[in-house]
């Protein structure tokens, strides 16, 4: 794994004010407290003060998972949010009385939060404003795919896992497609080369392919991939350059039908034909696929291994989790990598990578080139 990997939570640098400065708006009484027991005294306003703040550290990494589910999107997400709770014995209601990052998915995870947060006594019966900042980093590493919704058209859907919108990189995207029993893309001609790693068993271009498999298309080729009659299929597709996908994020693939021209057909990359070096299994590379577009591996690292800080001076690094479990440092930044996790390093950006438990994971280069470096490694 090319020496990058930045972390997650700091790549998506999501702040939500958890020390008040100012101090988030002080509590003021609705209207009259509920009636307290005679030998109960009322809670003071430092009593209040505390509470809030106890909330605002509590709720900050919950507001970070917030902005980190809108950011599977797009990354620019930035403003403040201001939310006013009236709370209860048990129960608050909550509204958004402000809002600068015009962002309906955040705003709506922060409201579950603070509806379903437990507020401490001293604040029942009060209504309270606070409010949460967010900043946009420069761009996104890592992305939880549990994270990233799904869309679909007939028995086709689609997950975009990275694209420019969510990353800032234009070099490459990577997206999961679900599809369904029996189900067909029918016979496409991608724009860009694609390259195909197959999570189940199906049939592209009436070649059967097995869970592990990968598959590379040209531009200007064609194909069609088919999932068996008894089961879905979920591949994952890998589009060099990337871009913005659009289409694919509303369920559709930017893909023409093939039609009846005579076009240049798959390159199947067999599990069993690829070749191990060290922790990499080397499917593609320009000696097999016919150019140096990309190359992808599978790469396989025990619970301890490290890879040393490095950087690739012209090549975008990919990974999209299999299993495992470990930190990535990107740019000086520790982020939590989880078997959920798709990860893009820019050229040109020192990474490092520990693993916690064994890790295995689909690895792109864009350009080729620097999976050759595992070739020298017993």
């Amino acid at each position: 794994m090319g020496p990058r990997f930045g972390a997650v939570a700091a790549l998506l640098v999501l702040a939500a004010c958890p020390s008040p400065a100012p101090v988030p708006v002080r509590p003021q009484p609705a209207g009259p407290p509920p009636a307290a027991p005679a030998d109960a005294a009322a809670p003071s306003q430092d009593e209040q003060l505390a509470a809030i703040q106890k909330a605002m550290n509590e709720l900050d990494e919950a507001s970070q998972t917030c902005w980190a589910a809108a950011a599977v999107e797009r990354f620019d997400i930035e403003g403040e949010l201001t939310a006013r709770i009236e709370i209860g014995d048990g129960s608050a209601k909550v509204s958004v009385v402000q809002d600068s990052t015009r962002t309906p998915r955040l705003a709506a995870c922060v409201v579950a939060v603070l509806t379903g947060y437990r507020w401490a006594p001293p604040l029942r019966g009060q209504t309270i404003q606070l409010p949460f900042k967010f900043r946009a980093p420069d761009g996104q590493n890592l992305i939880d795919r549990a994270l990233v919704p799904w869309n679909g058209q007939g028995k086709i859907s689609i997950a975009v896992l990275l694209d420019e919108h969510n990353t800032g990189n234009p070099s490459v995207s990577m997206i999961e497609l679900a599809i369904a029993a029996g189900g067909t893309t029918t016979a496409r001609t991608p724009e860009r080369p694609e390259l195909w790693y197959f999570l189940g068993p199906a049939t592209v271009s009436g070649t059967a392919v097995a869970a592990g498999d990968m598959m590379f298309i040209r531009a200007g080729g064609a194909r069609e991939i088919k999932a068996p009659s008894t089961d879905a299929v979920h591949a994952v597709l890998v589009l060099v350059p990337g871009g913005a996908e659009g289409a694919a994020r509303a369920g559709a693939l930017p893909t023409p039908s093939a039609g009846t021209t005579k076009r240049t057909g798959p390159v199947f990359l067999s599990a069993t034909k690829a070749k191990t070096y060290g922790p990499s299994t080397i499917y593609a590379e320009p000696s097999s696929i016919g150019e140096p577009t990309l190359s992808a591996s599978v790469l396989t690292l025990k619970a301890g291994a490290s890879v040393a800080e490095h950087v690739h001076a012209k090549e975008t690094e990919v990974l999209y989790l299999l299993e495992g479990s470990g930190t990535m440092t990107i740019k000086g930044v520790a982020m939590a990598v989880t078997p959920t996790s798709v990860i893009q390093i820019p050229a040109n950006t020192k990474h490092a990578f520990t693993a916690t438990s064994a890790v295995r994971a689909l690895q792109i280069y864009t350009p080729a080139g620097p999976e050759q470096r595992f070739k020298g490694t017993p």
